[in-house]
This record gives C-alpha cells, structure tokens and sequence, in this order.
C-alpha cells in the first residue's frame, strides 16, 4: 500500500510540476475572421477582382489540387508548387466559369491564431456546394483554410486542404 501512495504521489508531483509556456492568443472574433467571411461571400458572388484585393501581390497559395486535378502517382506523393496571386485568380475564375450556384457555408467557428513571433493566421472550416455547368451535378466539397496575413492586413500566404472526389464525381 505504502507503494502505490508513493507512486501516486510521484506522479502527481510530476503533473503538477510541468511548466506551462503559453504561444499565443486564439480568437473567435477578429477583423480577419470578418475578411475571410467577406471572402467567402466575394466566390459565392463569382468576383474574382474583388477577393484579390485582400491578397498581398506576392501572396502564394498551396492546395491539394489548386484547380487543375492530375491523379497520377507522382501528383499524389507530392505536394503541389504555389501559386501566384495571378494563378490562383485565374483558377477562382476557371471555376466560375464552370460552375454555378456556388455556397460557402463555414463549418463551426473560425478562428484567428496569434501565436509567437508567427503571421496572424486565421483557420476556417468550410462546406463548399457547386453545381457543374456541364452535367448539372452537385458537388459538396468540406475544405479547411489557414490564411497568413502580413502586417498590412493582405493575405500573404493560403493553405487549403480539401478532398476532390465530389468534384471529380460532379465533372463525369
């Protein structure tokens, strides 16, 4: 008995005695939670000239397919190169040319990390529905955004993960 009382007393020396180092700030309301809920809206409208005026010029977007879908082996075992704010325009314009009835629709609270010595970044959970012009199927797509934002308040760098199958289902 008087084993155990000692190693339950050990332990929670040991709990007790961890440091605690905070890295930041989480919040769930912040001028660029707002930016990107005007985002979300700016696609839903097909406005491509209007949602780059919240990107750096030198912003740089990665994706998992970043528009164009390549499903070959080496496509799949890499990640895909950035691209430019002029790209990623005209992929959102490739998809408004080739979709419709587009709705963004957030998936539980964003939320805006201010951590230590990092960019503002702003992580956002989002239902994507489509429709293909061509086969008039919908696509549901859920997607995550995590938006870095430079000290002018342009997005300077986004990261989107999202899975494509409904997209591709949609296409055929």
């Amino acid at each position: 008995m008087k084993k155990l009382l000692l190693i339950i007393l050990i332990c929670s020396n040991a709990a007790i005695a961890q440091k605690k180092v905070k890295n930041g700030v989480i919040y769930k309301e912040h001028p660029y939670i707002e930016t990107m809920k005007q985002l979300a809206a700016l696609y839903e409208k097909g406005d491509a000239d209007g949602m780059a005026k919240f990107y750096a010029d030198s912003a740089l977007a990665y994706g998992m397919t970043r528009y164009n879908v390549d499903t070959s082996k080496v496509a799949q075992l890499s990640v895909p190169p950035g691209k430019s704010l002029a790209g990623v325009k005209a992929g959102w314009q490739n998809i408004f040319d080739n979709w419709e009835q587009i709705k963004m629709r957030p998936i539980g609270t964003p939320d805006g990390l201010a951590y230590d010595n990092q960019p503002f970044t702003v992580q956002s959970w989002w239902l994507l529905t489509l429709v293909n012009k061509k086969t008039k199927k919908v696509a549901k797509v859920e997607m995550v955004l995590f938006d870095q934002f430079n000290k002018n308040g342009k997005i300077a760098l986004q990261l989107e993960y999202y899975d494509p199958a409904s997209l591709l289902a949609a296409m055929k």
